[in-house]
């Protein structure tokens, strides 16, 4: 097999870094460089490829303290505002919405990605409050 063939270009590299940092597919191929026409099916197309998840998956894993937050801080900090761990600017309580972005973006960064790797489809997860009841 052609070495080439088994390495990432420039553009996928910087997808993966910045794609670790948000957890958006669409602002990380942007950021990238690719265009924002194409940007949600390149991004769709780069995260099901095998190497780019192994890069994300990698890259998710450093704990490189030069760089801005680690993917082990990102974790732990969405962590604790799920579990209502964490005050606002104001010592108040974080809000039902915010606890569960917290969860969402938690799930972007472990369950895609893990099933991505194991060539599954990407998980939805879909949460409905009924007041109502």
């Amino acid at each position: 097999m052609n070495n080439k063939n088994n390495k990432l270009n420039e553009r996928q590299k910087k997808f993966c870094r910045e794609y670790v940092k948000t957890g958006n597919g669409k602002q990380s191929a942007i950021k990238a460089g690719y265009t924002e026409r194409s940007s949600e099916s390149t991004s769709s197309a780069l995260l099901s490829n095998p190497k780019v998840a192994q890069e994300i998956a990698r890259l998710s894993g450093l704990q490189d303290k030069k760089a801005i937050m680690d993917a082990q801080e990102v974790m732990e900090l969405f962590s604790a505002i799920a579990r209502g761990e964490v005050k606002d600017q104001f010592g108040l309580d974080a809000s039902l919405a915010d606890r569960l972005k917290a969860m969402n973006e938690i799930a972007k960064r472990t369950v895609d990605i893990e099933n991505r790797m194991k060539g599954l489809p990407d998980t939805q997860i879909s949460i409905k409050l009924d007041w109502d009841t």
